[in-house]
């Protein structure tokens, strides 16, 4: 993934950072659904969601659209990094800023879920986005634009209020569509282990496993357990009480991992 150079300098100095102090392995991968991840070695960050592939940011400006900046980034390994299947690029926040492609006039509003809705004027662009609305479009390059899904145009200011479409999600997993009801957790080898070793969920939410290593593998708690997993297998378990419940790989003993459910 190409970054643009402030983003490249921003990450590299976090990495740098980063490689002063052992980078999270497999012995003390704990992260959730929500967290940013990058690797060591590359400057492209991640947003890990909650069917446990990670969504990448394109660039800085869409990135800066929901956090104000990079104090909360987890640096990992890169062989770990590897592990977490990706599951596509993150879009703008909704309502933040208007965008249009450098071949094509036309502004757009971006709603949830990454819906652009053309703005048909400069009369109604000012009333959306105030008398500065020209300096609030940010020109992305066209091949960005695969990321979104095409909306309604509005024709009113009555039909699209930035400050409330933006405050209707507020994170990138509402965005896309998923819920705190799932977590994903990636099987990796015996050097990486689960990824990530430790999450906590909500009571009621279902974790499923997915075999990434060409290896098989299973996975063994107090109360469950898998069948062998060949490579791209899943099984899931829904957790229904309030507990600490341990896993590991029968085949990989030393392959642990743990799941906090909470209320």
């Amino acid at each position: 993934m190409i970054m643009i150079k402030k983003l490249i300098a921003a990450f590299s100095s976090i990495a740098m950072v980063a490689s002063m102090f052992m980078p999270l392995g497999a012995s003390a991968l704990t992260f959730n659904p929500g967290t940013l991840i990058k690797g060591q070695s590359y400057s492209a960050v991640y947003y890990f969601a909650e069917d446990g592939k990670r969504y990448v940011f394109p660039n800085e400006k869409t990135y800066f659209t929901w956090y104000e900046n990079f104090d909360d980034i987890m640096v990992i390994d890169d062989r770990t990094l590897g592990i977490i299947p990706i599951g596509g690029n993150v879009t703008y926040r909704p309502g933040k800023k208007m965008v249009k492609i450098t071949t094509d006039p036309t502004v757009y509003a971006i709603d949830v879920s990454g819906v652009l809705r053309a703005i048909g004027s400069e009369e109604l662009a000012e009333t959306l986005y105030n008398i500065n609305w020209n300096q609030q479009i940010d020109d992305l390059p066209d091949a960005f634009f695969i990321n979104y899904k095409m909306g309604s145009p509005i024709a009113t200011a009555a039909e699209f209020k930035p400050a409330d479409v933006q405050n209707a999600v507020s994170n990138i997993s509402q965005n896309i569509g998923f819920t705190s009801a799932q977590a994903a957790i990636s099987i990796g080898d015996t050097m990486t282990g689960f990824v990530p070793s430790s999450i906590t969920i909500k009571k009621g939410a279902t974790v499923t496993w997915t075999n990434q290593d060409g290896k098989p593998h299973t996975v063994k708690g107090d109360g469950f357990q898998s069948g062998t997993l060949e490579y791209k297998d899943s099984y899931e378990r829904t957790f229904s009480q309030v507990g600490s419940y341990q896993f590991y790989d029968t085949f990989n003993e030393a392959m642990v991992g743990n799941i906090s459910v909470i209320n």
